[in-house]
C-alpha cells in the first residue's frame, strides 16, 4: 500500500472516475469541484480543454479501472484506510490497488478533513498554488499527463482549529484553513452576553445588568457593545447555565457555547463585583475587571460540566480580561480561553516579552488555550511582518496553546505572502518561512520574482526598522496613526520597485498580477499625500482656491480608486462600519478642520468653494456636523501629526 501510482489523465484524456462516499458535506463537495476543475485546466492546451474527470456516487457505474474515493466509501470502510484518532480536520491520501484497479483515496472522519486532503493533493503533490483570492493569482501548472503517487500519508494540523474571518472563503478552503467551525473542537466564541442577559427577557430585574456610576446600564440595543451583565449576581449565573445547557441541547453537533463578554470595557461595579476586580493591575493603561469576568466563567463552567462534560464554553482574554484572574488557580476543563494578542507591534521587543509572559501566565490557568491574532486590524497602509508571523506561531504549541483564529481583514496587495505564509505554518509550524515565501514569490511572479520579493521585504523593513514603542491597536480605524509609518521617502521607494517589477515582467498573466499590487498600492500612495497636500497650503497664499481645488482633485482620485480597486476588498470583507463611518468619515472631518482655519478669512472663497465642489463640501459639512466622538477624534489627531 502507498507503493503504487495512479494515472488521472493520459496525454489529455481522462483515465480516472472520482467516487464520492454520499456522507462528505459541503466543504469537501465545493473540493470536489475544485479537483475537477483544475485537473481539467492542468492537462488542456490553450486551444484544446483537458479532459473531465467524472464524478459519480458508490451505486453508480465509474467505465474506469482507476477510480479516486473520496470519503469513507465502501471500499475505504472495508479496506481499513482511514486511521484510529484522526481529528475532523485531519485526513490520509494514500495509493493503493484493488482487484479491479488503481486507487487513490483521500479520507477522513469529517467533510473538514477529506477538503484539506483534496487541496494538499492539489497544492503539494499537483503543484497548484492560490496566491491570492483574485482568480489572476491562480496557479496551476501545465500537465497534459497527470499522475499521482505512489504516496501514503496521514495529516494532522499543528492546532485543532486555524480559522480566519474576513478573508476570502475560497481561498481559506483552497489554503486547508478550517470552515466547519461550529463542529471543530473547542471552537465557539463571539461577543455573546448580551443574548443571555436581556432587557427583554430580564427587564423587569434591574440587579441583572450593570451598575455604573450609581446606575444599572439596561442596554438599549441588542449589538453587543453594551455593558456587561453584572456577573457575580446568582441569577445570572443561573440563567447562563440554562441557557448554555440548552444551547447543547439543542445543537447536538457543536461543540462550544460562547460566554465572550460584551465588546466594551463598561463592567459592573456593584459592590459583589468591586471587591473582586479591586486591585487589579492596570495593563497597558487598560483598567483589568478579569476577577469578576472569571469569576463568572469558573461558576458557570462549574456547573455546565455536571451535564454536558464533552462540550466547553469560549471565553475572551481581552481589552479589560486580557491577564489572568488572580483568585482563581485552576479554570475547569471545559472552559476555552481565546487570549487576543496583537503580535505586529513584536517590532517592540519588549512588548513581545510582556505578551509572551501573559500567554504563558494564562497556559498555567486555562487548560484549553487558544490565540486571537489580528492581521491587519483595517489598516490601509501596509503593516507587513512575516518575520513576526513565523516566529510567533512557531512559539505558540510550547504555551500548548490548542487554537488559532485570526481577525484577518487582509488589504491583499499589502501582505498576500504574508496570510499565505500563515496559512503554511498553521499547519506545519517546523516550515522554513524564507524557503516558503521564496516559493511564493516564484510562483506568483515568475521572471518578476526578485523585484517582487524586493517590494515586500522593503514594507517588512519599514514596519521593523522604526524604533517605537509598541502600542495595543496601534492604528484601528485611526487613519493618522498609519501616516507616520508611510512616509513619503517609504511609498516612494515601494511604488519605485513595483514599477522595476512591472517593467520586468513578460508575460501578460504576471503583469495582471503585479497591476493589481499597483492598484492596491495607489490607493495607499494617494491617502496621505492628500493629507500632505492640504497641510503644505498656506492661508495666504495668492493662490489658494487654485490649491485647494488641487488637492480636492486628489482626494477625489482616492475615493475613486478606492471604490473602484482593491480598495473595495475592505469593505466586502471589514465592513462599511469600519470603512465609511470609522475612517473616512473622520479623516473627511479632520481635513474638513484644516479647510475651515485656511479658509476662516476669506468667506467669499468659502462660499464659492462650497457651491461648486462637492467634495470641498462634503468634508466641510461633515466638520460642521461633527458631534462629540468626531470633535475628540480631530483634537487627537491635531495632537499625533505635531507630535510627529
Amino acid at each position: 500500500m502507498g507503493r503504487e501510482a495512479i494515472t488521472l489523465v493520459e496525454d489529455g484524456r481522462p483515465r480516472a472516475a472520482i467516487v464520492v462516499a454520499p456522507d462528505i458535506g459541503s466543504v469537501a463537495a465545493d473540493a470536489v469541484r475544485d479537483l475537477v476543475r483544475v485537473v481539467g485546466v492542468m492537462s488542456g492546451l490553450p486551444d484544446a480543454p483537458g479532459a473531465t474527470l467524472p464524478v459519480v456516487g458508490e451505486a453508480d457505474p465509474c467505465g474506469t479501472r482507476s477510480q479516486v474515493h473520496v470519503g469513507r466509501t465502501a471500499f475505504v470502510r472495508e479496506a481499513g484506510l482511514v486511521p484510529p484518532g484522526l481529528p475532523m480536520n485531519g485526513y490520509r491520501i494514500v495509493t493503493t490497488e484493488a482487484a479491479s484497479g488503481p486507487r487513490l483515496v483521500i479520507a477522513g472522519v469529517h467533510g473538514q478533513g477529506i477538503c484539506h486532503g483534496i487541496y494538499d493533493l492539489l497544492a503539494n503533490v499537483l503543484g497548484v498554488m492560490w496566491g491570492m483570492p483574485d482568480p489572476a493569482f491562480e496557479e496551476i501548472p501545465a500537465r497534459r499527463t497527470v499522475q499521482v503517487g505512489p504516496l501514503d500519508r496521514t495529516e494532522r494540523p499543528a492546532f485543532s482549529f486555524r480559522v480566519f474571518s474576513g478573508a476570502d472563503p475560497g481561498w481559506t478552503r483552497r489554503s486547508r484553513l478550517d470552515q466547519a467551525a461550529g463542529e471543530l473542537r473547542y471552537y465557539g466564541h463571539g461577543h455573546n452576553l448580551f443574548t443571555i442577559i436581556t432587557p427583554d427577557e430580564h427587564g423587569d430585574h434591574p440587579e441583572y445588568f450593570a451598575l455604573i456610576d450609581g446606575k444599572r446600564q439596561v442596554p438599549k440595543t441588542r449589538d453587543g457593545m453594551g455593558p456587561q451583565p453584572c456577573l457575580t449576581h446568582p441569577d445570572v449565573i443561573r440563567v447562563t447555565v440554562e441557557k448554555a445547557r440548552r444551547f447543547f441541547d439543542e445543537h447536538p453537533g457543536t461543540t462550544t457555547f460562547s460566554l465572550c463578554p460584551n465588546d466594551s470595557d463598561r463592567f459592573c461595579q456593584c459592590p459583589a463585583c468591586a471587591a473582586l476586580d479591586d486591585g487589579m493591575e492596570r495593563y497597558r493603561g487598560r483598567r483589568m475587571t478579569s476577577d469578576s469576568y472569571f469569576h463568572y466563567i469558573d461558576a458557570v463552567a462549574t456547573e455546565v460540566i455536571r451535564t454536558h462534560p464533552d462540550r466547553y464554553l469560549g471565553t475572551y482574554a481581552y481589552w479589560t480580561t486580557e491577564l489572568p484572574p488572580r483568585r482563581i488557580a485552576h479554570l475547569p476543563p471545559n472552559v476555552v480561553v481565546y487570549l487576543t494578542q496583537d503580535s505586529s507591534q513584536y517590532h517592540d521587543p519588549e512588548y513581545e516579552a510582556r505578551d509572551r509572559q501573559v500567554l504563558e501566565s494564562w497556559a498555567k490557568i486555562a487548560v484549553n488555550l487558544a490565540v486571537y491574532e489580528y492581521y491587519e486590524l483595517g489598516w490601509f497602509v501596509p503593516r507587513y511582518y512575516p518575520g513576526i508571523v513565523a516566529r510567533t506561531l512557531r512559539h505558540l504549541p510550547t504555551a500548548n496553546v490548542k487554537g488559532f483564529y485570526c481577525q484577518t481583514n487582509a488589504y491583499w496587495a499589502h501582505i498576500g505572502p504574508m496570510l499565505y505564509l500563515a496559512a503554511r505554518l498553521l499547519w506545519d509550524v517546523r516550515l522554513d518561512e524564507r524557503a516558503v515565501l521564496d516559493e511564493w514569490y516564484a510562483a506568483m511572479f515568475h521572471e518578476a520574482a526578485p523585484e517582487m520579493k524586493a517590494y515586500y521585504e522593503a514594507l517588512e523593513r519599514r514596519w521593523m526598522g522604526r524604533m517605537r514603542a509598541g502600542r495595543w491597536f496601534e492604528g484601528f480605524d485611526w487613519v493618522f496613526l498609519q501616516f507616520v509609518h508611510w512616509s513619503a521617502d517609504v511609498r516612494e521607494e515601494a511604488r519605485r520597485l513595483l514599477d522595476a517589477a512591472r517593467a520586468a515582467a513578460r508575460s501578460p498573466l504576471v503583469r495582471a498580477r503585479i497591476e493589481y499590487i499597483q492598484r492596491g498600492h495607489r490607493f495607499a500612495y494617494l491617502f496621505p499625500r492628500a493629507h500632505e497636500h492640504l497641510l503644505a497650503i498656506r492661508a495666504d497664499s495668492p493662490d489658494l482656491e487654485r490649491e485647494i481645488r488641487a488637492f480636492s482633485e486628489t482626494v477625489n482620485e482616492i475615493m475613486t480608486t478606492f471604490t473602484a480597486g482593491v480598495g473595495m476588498e475592505l469593505i466586502t470583507a471589514y465592513s462599511p462600519i469600519y470603512v465609511e463611518d470609522r475612517a473616512f468619515r473622520w479623516w473627511k472631518a479632520y481635513l474638513g478642520d484644516l479647510l475651515e482655519t485656511l479658509l476662516a478669512g476669506r468667506p467669499d472663497l468659502r462660499d464659492r468653494v462650497i457651491s461648486d465642489d462637492p467634495i470641498v463640501a462634503d468634508m466641510l459639512s461633515i466638520r460642521r456636523g461633527a458631534d462629540d466622538d468626531l470633535k475628540m477624534r480631530i483634537g487627537w489627531a491635531h495632537k499625533e501629526f505635531a507630535a510627529t
